[in-house]
């Protein structure tokens, strides 16, 4: 398939507000494809690489763009370098794409910067503007096709005549949506039965959605089981009599990193299990250490034994898919936790059922108190609905808030084309005088901050640079945010974590925003 006819379906999904609509677009679309263009058109419509995530930047993309329009070099971006090429005015293909970001993700050490962008130079020279755009907004991962992703679910239905209930299901259990659109376009039945809860093959997990606090928790579900919400890594466990394998959020096996788990794992009273939880560092005095230090351990491959000793992690445990032969999936979040008490009560998460939002309260201080993140709020009734975030779990975090000011903002994309969305934030430095940058946001801005963002920012504007507006640091806004984490990205070495506009402040001048001296104060409190 021409990479045309893919961006010309986004942009009529973009262009339509009708969901029925969007489907057809999208199952056409579908019906188009042979063999791997089926998994590249799904993974591409719903924002994601088979590659995964390939590290390009904003920078690198405006470098190659500009490089690219002016290459005028013969040659087929869907093959190596010095081999046979194709006319310069042939259309891209997936297929060409697909090579691309393989040779794009390949690139490590010394040098690879300047081949990526040659790479993508030369990708960029064999496209059309719309095109390019696309390809970047795939690439940095900010592809807003108009579509969510039950809309393309359901677009493989249609495409493949099978019942969308039958897909949605199957969804639960594939590898990635590319994998499932394959299998129901070119095998129907047989190939979404392939897709069923199955010892050691890992199930997309169960999401949250954010709650305000515990009010609007108890607003959305009338008498909750309110737990700890632990800051460490998910880890799905599988156990098969002594065989056990570990799995990521993401899917990724992780067995051999983490062998105090898996002597864990192999001790529970059961033959068979499937348990969904969490893996954290504790300090000697059973607080947990910053999220970083559980990632950098389980980012850790080599010297596993000299990691456990310095860093060793704690599993615990919130949910019971699978016990000795019989799938929990269907059953209530009640009957699933039950199972688990008898199963692992070692490794609970402090839980209490209420109704009350002054208890409610006093438990959430509770787990701030012990170093948590907060609470989560989840439906007893509720099903495991494997990969999918609705409201019957909800995280309730206390975000922090700083006033911070706006430094520069870049164009939105999809539903915010046309709008200055993404917020460059920096603190004051009072030294200086100058701000540092803390990170960026787009996330809790409506329709209206948008506007009046995008009005006050263009009259503020310094200078450009791709798609970054830069403006004078006049502009404050008060951002809510989980903590504060290490980053080497910006100057001061830190950033935020989830980050979010609260509102703007036009009560304050940025003289009285916040310094980078109170960042820097609540990055050490929060590490005592």
């Amino acid at each position: 398939m021409e990479l045309a006819r893919l961006v010309g379906a986004v942009e009529q999904v973009r262009a339509t507000a009708k969901k029925s609509e969007k489907i057809r677009i999208l199952a056409e679309t579908l019906r188009a494809t042979r063999g791997r263009e089926a998994v590249l058109t799904a993974l591409y419509l719903s924002g994601s690489l088979p590659q995964g995530k390939i590290g390009i930047g904003w920078n690198l993309i405006q470098q190659a763009i500009g490089k690219g329009v002016l290459l005028s070099t013969p040659g087929w971006v869907g093959e190596k370098e010095g081999s046979s090429s194709a006319p310069s005015g042939e259309r891209l293909t997936l297929s060409d794409v697909d090579k691309v970001f393989d040779r794009l993700a390949a690139e490590r050490g010394p040098g690879s910067t300047e081949r990526r962008l040659a790479e993508l130079a030369k990708l960029f020279s064999h496209a059309r503007p719309d095109e390019r755009r696309f390809l970047s907004e795939l690439l940095i991962g900010e592809l807003r096709q108009g579509a969510l992703e039950g809309v393309l679910l359901d677009a493989i239905a249609a495409a493949s005549e099978l019942p969308p209930a039958d897909v949605r299901q199957a969804f639960m259990f594939a590898p990635h949506v590319g994998d499932l659109a394959l299998a129901a376009l070119t095998e129907g039945t047989v190939g979404l039965a392939r897709y069923s809860l199955r010892l050691f093959v890992p199930v997309a997990p169960m999401l949250a959605t954010t709650a305000e606090d515990v009010v609007a928790a108890l607003e959305r579900v009338a008498c909750p089981a309110f737990e700890y919400k632990l800051d460490g890594a998910r880890i799905q466990v599988h156990k098969g009599g002594d065989d056990v394998r570990l799995f990521t959020r993401q899917l990724q096996d992780v067995t051999a990193r983490l062998p105090e788990l898996v002597e864990w794992a192999r001790r529970l009273p059961v033959r068979e299990a499937i348990l969904d939880g969490d893996a954290i560092a504790l300090r000697p005095d059973g607080r947990p250490e910053p999220v970083q230090i559980t990632m950098r351990r389980l980012g850790r491959m080599k010297d596993v034994a000299a990691m456990r000793e310095s860093i060793p992690l704690s599993p615990f445990v919130f949910d019971a898919l699978y016990v000795d032969g019989t799938s929990l999936l269907p059953s209530s979040y009640e009957d699933r936790t039950r199972h688990l008490s008898s199963i692992a009560p070692e490794a609970a998460i402090p839980r209490l059922i209420t109704s009350q939002q002054e208890e409610a309260r006093r438990f959430l201080a509770q787990s701030l108190a012990a170093g948590h993140e907060g609470v989560m709020a989840k439906s007893l009734a509720a099903p495991y609905i494997a990969g999918q975030r609705g409201f019957h779990w909800l995280k309730v975090k206390e975000a922090s808030t700083l006033d911070l000011v706006v430094l520069a903002a870049e164009w939105g994309n999809g539903r915010r084309q046309g709008w200055l969305s993404n917020l460059h934030l920096g603190a004051r430095d009072p030294v200086t005088g100058q701000f540092v940058m803390l990170g960026k946001t787009f996330k809790g801005l409506t329709d209206d901050m948008l506007r009046l963002q995008t009005e006050q920012l263009l009259g503020l504007e310094t200078h450009r640079e791709g798609q970054t507006v830069f403006v004078r640091p006049e502009l404050v806004v008060e951002i809510a945010f989980s903590d504060i984490q290490e980053s080497p990205r910006y100057p001061a070495g830190l950033a935020l974590r989830f980050a979010r506009v609260k509102r703007y402040r036009p009560d304050k001048s940025a003289q009285e925003a916040d310094t980078i001296q109170t960042v820097t104060e609540l990055f050490q409190a929060q590490r005592a």
